[in-house]
Parts: structure tokens; sequence; C-alpha cells
């Protein structure tokens, strides 16, 4: 009886998706925007069923994976200065901010490095969808741009498995920071080697045509990653982001991909939703404020961030301000961390809550901001050198004393 509710209530939130879906497809608005906001509106009906928590834990381990699989240890060997110092720029202006935030809120020390997180890290699923959307690919900023995205998904994983091994192991001190820092070092470090090593190997496993097991061989080492990361009290997320950067090296990584796409999309949907179903409705009016003013501060903050990218990397000062703006929008990554580990809702600012509104908040307009960054940026250059020319003659006429 119980499993056949829960169906029912999947069945139910499946449809409330596609519908909303629809929408969201006609206002060219974010998926997880509108995701979130069908989960708020069905927990007044549905309960959130252990069949929808267990597939939203399977939305993090498959969109962990898929994002592993983007990339490939080589490539990020060839190019890791650009990475490195891009993402370093952007890790340095936005991290700290949102600790300050946790700080002034009153939150401990482990909810306020997820908040330093959740400011901090731009949803790559929304800004890659706006650079193909906008046909920005061949913008002079985009390069920067990816960059930056990988630099921030790889701190974020890692930074993940550092959250969640702290919080298992049960208490903040240097002996236990030390020991977790040695056991996600360790289990990079393996799949890392076994990547740049074993590629022929891997290749020779997967070399599989028959559709149904290759499906199933994938699926296992997912699975089994993920359970090995929980294991040794790391995340399974990063168990399930490490097994795609070992296949990321392969030749079956494109089929891979599309084997496991439509499990990444459907679990990923509920994922949002069962977050949505899990904001508590009282604290959401008071967090508006907060979450406006985290906002406009974590903007601006990643638009200088950008800005001084793209002069370190001589951008005109146009494609500068480009770079800045298409970091805006937040999303998956910052929902992750804010359901990682257990919140007190019993805190005047949850958590979980304060993240639902800031990343509804970013998503929409961030994406907005984004597809009109050409607008903004004229208009803020054009305001500069109005300034400029101002200075140009009240100096010239203070030299000639004309009045």
């Amino acid at each position: 009886m119980i499993v056949n509710e829960s169906v029912l209530s999947l069945g139910i939130s499946l449809l409330a998706l596609f519908f909303a879906g629809l929408l969201a497809t006609k206002i060219n608005q974010s998926l997880i925007a509108i995701f979130i906001v069908v989960g708020m509106i069905l927990q007044n009906f549905l309960h959130l069923t252990i069949i929808t928590e267990f597939i939203a834990t399977l939305g993090i381990i498959f969109m962990l994976f898929m994002f592993g699989l983007e990339f490939s240890v080589g490539s990020l060997m060839n190019n890791q200065k650009k990475i490195f110092y891009s993402g370093v720029y952007d890790l340095l202006f936005n991290f700290p901010l949102g600790l300050l935030f946790g700080w002034l809120l009153g939150y401990d020390l482990i909810q306020s490095l997820l908040l330093g997180g959740i400011v901090y890290v731009t949803s790559s699923v929304i800004v890659a969808k706006s650079i193909i959307d906008l046909k920005r690919s061949a913008n002079p900023e985009t390069e920067y741009i990816l960059n930056i995205l990988i630099f921030e998904d790889m701190f974020i994983a890692t930074f993940l498995a550092f959250v969640v091994g702290i919080v298992n192991y049960g208490e903040v001190d240097a002996k236990s920071i030390f020991l977790v820092m040695l056991k996600t070092s360790a289990f990079f470090m393996f799949f890392i080697v076994l990547a740049r090593t074993s590629k022929k190997y891997i290749d020779k496993v997967l070399d599989i045509d028959h559709t149904e097991l290759f499906v199933i061989l994938i699926l296992s080492i997912i699975v089994f990653s993920a359970g090995a990361a929980a294991k040794i009290g790391l995340s399974e997320a990063i168990g399930a982001f490490l097994a795609g950067l070992l296949l990321s090296e392969t030749k079956q990584r494109h089929k891979i991909s599309e084997a496991i796409k439509p499990f990444q999309q459907f679990s990923t949907a509920i994922f949002f939703v069962a977050f949505g179903m899990s904001i508590d409705y009282k604290h959401f009016g008071s967090l508006i404020p907060i979450g406006i003013f985290i906002f406009v501060l974590s903007s601006f903050s990643k638009i200088f961030g950008g800005y001084l990218v793209g002069k370190k990397y001589a951008l005109s000062n146009k494609a500068g301000l480009r770079l800045g703006f298409s970091l805006i929008p937040r999303g998956e990554f910052s929902i992750i961390l804010a359901g990682t580990i257990a919140m007190n809702h019993s805190t005047p600012y949850p958590l979980q809550c304060l993240t639902g509104v800031y990343v509804l908040i970013s998503a929409i307009l961030g994406s907005i901001i984004m597809k009109e960054s050409d607008w903004f940026t004229k208009w803020f250059i054009e305001k500069k050198q109005d300034q400029a020319k101002e200075m140009e003659h009240i100096d010239s006429n203070s030299i000639t004393g004309s009045p």
C-alpha cells in the first residue's frame, strides 16, 4: 500500500514537472528554478516518499557522473595554468563572501563553509545552455568562462568530499581535517592514476555491443564508485564524479553519455523537486530580503572577479564584463551543497530555505542578465566614457581658469 502511494506520488510529480517544463521553455526560463517551485507547490499535496528520496539521491550521483564525464584528465593537464589562474581569481572573490554571510547569520563552521560554496559556485548547466542558446561559443570570453566553470566544478567536488568527510568524522579539529584531506586526496589520486594508466584496458572492458549489458556495466561502475566513496566516509557524489572522470578518457565516452543521459535527466528533475518539497514555507517570505541582499553583493563580486580575469588575459572591457555577467546564475551545485547534511531548521535562517530563495533569484535574474549582458556592458562602458570626458573637461577648465 505504501509503495503504491509512493508510485502514485511520483507519477503526479512527473506530470507536474512535464507541464511546468513546457511553461519554462515557452518563457525561456531555467528548468532548475521551475522544478524547485514545483516541489514547493507539491509539498502542500504530497509527502516526500522514500522512493522520491532514493531517486533524488540517484539524481545527485548521475549529475556528478555526467560532470566528470565532460572533463578529460589529459585536457585538464594541458590547460591547467589558465584553468588554475582564472579559477583562483573567481574563488578568492566569491568564496570568502559566502563565509562572511554565514558568520553574520550566526551559522556554525560547517554551515558557513557550505554557504561559502553555495554563494561561490556558478551553475554550469544554466551558463552552458545560455552560451549555446545565445550563440556565444565563439566569443573571446567563452574560453575563460569554461575554464572558471571547470575549476569551480573540480573545487566543489573536492570540497563536497571534504565537508561530508568532516561531518562523518564527527568533529572538527586538526587531526580530523588531516585525515579527511588524506583520504580525499588518496581517493582522487587512485582514480586519476587509473584513468591515465589503464585507458586501453578500460576500453577493452567497455567494448560491448549488447546495449542492455553496456548500460548495466556503466550503471554498476557509477553506483559501485559512489558506494565505495560512501563506505570510506566521503560523499557518494564524489565517487560518481571520479567514475565519470575515469570513463572520460575512453573511446566510448559519447556512447556512455547517451546511455546515461535519460537516467540523469529523470533523476535530476526529481532531485530538484525533492529539494523544493523540503523548503519550509514559514521561513521563505522572511528570507527573501536576505536572499536579494546576498544576490546583489555576490553578483557584483562575480562581475568584478570576471572583469579582472578578462584584464589578466587582455580581453576587451566589453568581453571582460560579459565574462563577469555570465557567472551570476547559481543552480545545481548550490542545491547539492545545501542538501548535503542534515540541517538545523530551528535557526532563524535555515540554510536549505535560504539556498532555495537565493537559487531561485539568481537562476531567474542571472539568466536574464546574461541574456541582456550586451546592453549592460554597453551602458556601463558608455557611462564610464562619459565620466572620463567630464573629468577631462573639469581638468581642462582648472588649467585654463575657465568657469
